[in-house]
């Protein structure tokens, strides 16, 4: 493994995997949230099984900011003080519109402060392991020399390639969710159905709105393989919200069907789960280009 020159940052919404990011040593800025009566940082002081256990539809949804311009300074000034370039890659600011803003506000205190070293702020245009699968990328690219031109290139041209499919167990929690209410009034006069959600270029769209879970599960894979061509390696992570069971079926499925070079189970943050509810399901997914990959 090469001496890395760039070291990668993210949000704790990315939903990495929490060993997997720290053999990679990517950095996760926890996002902070209020639900019932308490304060949290996500994934930091309570886990997604503890969160799983306080969750009620009849509370009011958790309320959730960004992480402040000085909790990405703190982290920003700390690695560059290691000799190390800084890539922030952060959610899509079409759904957590103050996180690119507040990490590039984070960038300019920095620069304020004298701190040497370059620190670079991309928009992931995604959320989730869909934001997750690029900080895995550039770190990978990072430990293996890449240096921060080379990394941004291939994140720019992967970042039209990533999707993340879900579909919900229910809309008690989404209807409630000021950021998605647009999305969640177009199912209002069905709320027994399982919306299957795309998340893809930094926009947010319904596809379709199966009545079943069986059917929801079934089209969440068929929307899948429709977006695979084979012609380049492909990375899966099954994402779910106190779904395990299904989410280790699920898992099995991708792999019979689509044959992923990687395949991961990553668990929704709290913050995402808050958002959702519990019992979604979802793929994040992309390909790489043709004749990427050994």
């Amino acid at each position: 493994m090469a001496e890395r020159r760039v070291a990668v940052v993210t949000e704790s919404v990315s939903s990495l995997p929490r060993q997997l990011a720290g053999e990679l040593e990517i950095e996760v800025v926890p996002v902070p949230f209020s639900y019932a009566g308490r304060d949290y940082l996500d994934g930091e002081d309570i886990t997604p099984e503890e969160f799983y256990g306080i969750l009620r539809p009849d509370l009011p949804p958790a309320s959730t900011s960004s992480p402040s311009p000085g909790a990405y300074l703190e982290v920003f000034r700390r690695l560059c003080g290691a000799g190390l370039e800084v890539l922030c890659v952060t959610a899509t600011g079409k759904i957590a519109t103050r996180m690119p803003e507040s990490a590039r506000m984070g960038r300019e205190l920095a620069r304020e402060e004298g701190v040497e070293g370059r620190i670079e702020v991309l928009d992931s245009g995604s959320a989730a392991m869909g934001e997750g699968f690029l900080a895995l990328e550039a770190a990978r690219m990072a430990w293996e020399g890449a240096g921060m031109e080379e990394i941004l290139s291939r994140l720019e041209e992967l970042s039209g390639r990533v999707s993340l499919l879900v579909t919900l167990d229910t809309l008690q929690y989404l209807s409630k969710t000021a950021r998605l209410r647009r999305l969640a009034a177009l199912f209002a006069k069905a709320l027994q159905i399982k919306p299957v959600i795309l998340f893809e270029r930094g926009e947010v769209r319904p596809l379709e709105t199966p009545r079943t879970r069986r059917k929801a599960v079934e089209r969440l894979l068929a929307l899948a393989e429709e977006r695979v061509s084979g012609e380049g390696p492909l990375h899966v992570a099954v994402q779910h919200a106190a779904a395990g069971e299904e989410a280790g079926e699920l898992a099995e499925e991708v792999r019979e069907r689509l044959g992923p070079r990687e395949l991961l189970v990553a668990e929704f943050s709290p913050v995402m789960t808050s958002y959702a509810g519990p019992g979604l399901l979802g793929l994040a997914l992309y390909e790489e280009p043709p004749g990427a990959g050994p």
